[in-house]
């Protein structure tokens, strides 16, 4: 099992997974699950455990993310609200369902980032996103 941290666009084709590279300093693809056009997040094109502490639970509340990763984050999120006009992030373990959706400002899902706080099985909407 392995965990999975996506984020979807609220406007496909706005900015490409090579400039979100560049920004976060992490490897971006475009993928189709779990939407056409969503960018999963890794730092080395697998799965997003290698996002992850050596100590992270995945049956946790919250993520326990490599803070050396917490602000490239951060800055994709924030250049895919300016550019795409919102999207939906979330970090689950592969075989795991969201348990919510929340509609949350862009302030306040860069704080969860920056803070190392991010909510396992929530589906993170912001802006335009649906």
């Amino acid at each position: 099992m392995c965990l999975e941290l996506y984020a979807v666009p609220a406007v496909a084709g706005r900015v490409s997974p090579d400039r979100l590279e560049r920004v976060s300093g992490l490897r971006v693809k475009k993928q189709r699950r779990p939407v056409e056009g969503a960018l999963h997040f890794s730092r080395d094109g697998g799965c997003s455990c290698s996002l992850m502490t050596d100590d992270a639970d995945w049956n946790a509340s919250e993520w326990a993310l490599e803070p050396s990763i917490l602000t490239g984050l951060a800055a994709a999120l924030q250049l895919i609200d300016e550019e795409a006009g919102g999207f939906t992030f979330q970090a689950v373990w592969i075989g795991d369902e969201t348990h919510a959706r929340e509609r949350v400002a862009l302030r306040d899902v860069l704080k969860d980032v920056r803070e190392n706080r991010v909510k396992n099985k929530l589906v993170y909407v912001v802006g335009k996103a649906g």
